[in-house]
């Protein structure tokens, strides 16, 4: 046979948009993967295609649902899978009972459950079965190998850069803000502390932040960033708060805005898709707070919000790179 394939997907055409999300994950992992794409097959003259994908593959996986027990093409794939020897994996996304013909079949086999949709708790479980039925794909095998003995990638480049970047927003934040022209102790004692708290969180992100490895070094050269941008605005504009209840009433929504876009990028940086959209909210907040900060000026919102629309246009196309064959965006949660 010309072509093999490590799984075959067996599943209702009612359910493709879910089974496809869990199909595109397995591809991203590494594994070559057979499954109706376009749910064009359906035909008795598309039967002979999935047979020989079937006798072709190493593993069956079978998502189980109230549509796909129903479906007669599923029942003859089942039973073409048993008639060719094939390891059989079902995966269950509710809780309806197999079609009787195959429960012989099903039955007795270990199943895994995805009943909440696509999480990532499920796709490690899907993963992790998979794993233990026919390992991993080779070039992911050959990159967890890597992985063992690789340190910590950049560490004394991105140690200098996060300590030029602490010091340079914390001079930044204080010129800007023109708190030392109200204060100019004040302002000096809040940029020492916000260069040196900016410089611990950059120290933690480079040495302990377990996905260190797992990102682009494009990536965390921008999670530097962004964090001791943010962290420095919050920091300086908290130091104006001390200066007077007028000073503080003006300044602690933009605060409000930086410390969520602090979760936001730890959230993004951590596979969540919602930090994603939270950083595209927070953009929007930036630049709507800036009118009414500025004194109803309407240029300031415009600026800001052209530049941050850049910011997270560049973001999201460094997302969509790929690394090690996969795009931090497909990983995301």
């Amino acid at each position: 046979m010309a072509e093999s394939y490590d799984i075959f997907i067996s599943y209702s055409n009612k359910d493709r948009q879910i089974v496809h999300k869990y199909a595109k994950f397995l591809e991203d992992y590494g594994y070559k993967v057979w499954y109706d794409v376009k749910g064009l097959y359906g035909g008795a003259k598309f039967a002979g295609v999935i047979a020989d994908a079937i006798e072709a593959s190493k593993l069956f996986v079978f998502f189980s649902s109230e549509n796909s027990n129903k479906s007669e093409w599923t029942k003859g794939e089942i039973f073409l899978a048993q008639k060719f020897g094939k390891q059989i994996l079902p995966v269950r996304l509710d809780d309806s009972d197999y079609e009787k013909s195959v429960m012989i079949v099903l039955l007795p086999l270990q199943y895994i459950v995805c009943k909440n949709g696509v999480s990532p708790g499920a796709l490690d479980e899907l993963q992790n079965a998979i794993n233990k039925f026919i390992g991993e794909p080779p070039k992911r095998k050959e990159l967890s190998d890597k992985k063992k003995i690789t340190k910590r990638r950049w560490v004394k480049p991105s140690l200098w850069l996060s300590g030029f970047l602490s010091l340079f927003f914390a001079f930044f934040m204080m010129v800007v803000s023109g708190e030392y022209m109200i204060n100019v102790s004040l302002s000096l004692f809040s940029m020492t502390i916000t260069s040196f708290l900016c410089f611990l969180v950059c120290l933690y992100i480079v040495f302990l932040d377990q996905k260190w490895n797992e990102r682009t070094m494009t990536m965390n050269l921008v999670y530097l960033l962004g964090m001791t941008f943010f962290l420095s605005y919050s920091i300086m504009a908290f130091g104006l708060c001390y200066i007077s209840y007028e000073v503080f009433s003006l300044n602690y929504p933009s605060i409000i805005c930086a410390v969520i876009s602090i979760y936001a990028l730890i959230k993004l940086m951590n596979y969540k898709k919602i930090g994603y959209f939270i950083l595209w909210i927070c953009v929007f907040l930036f630049s709507a707070g800036s009118y009414w900060w500025l004194m109803h000026s309407i240029i300031a919102p415009i600026i800001i919000a052209v530049i941050g629309s850049v910011c997270m246009l560049v973001l999201t196309g460094l997302l969509k790179q790929r690394y090690n064959d996969i795009s931090m965006w497909s990983k995301l949660s």
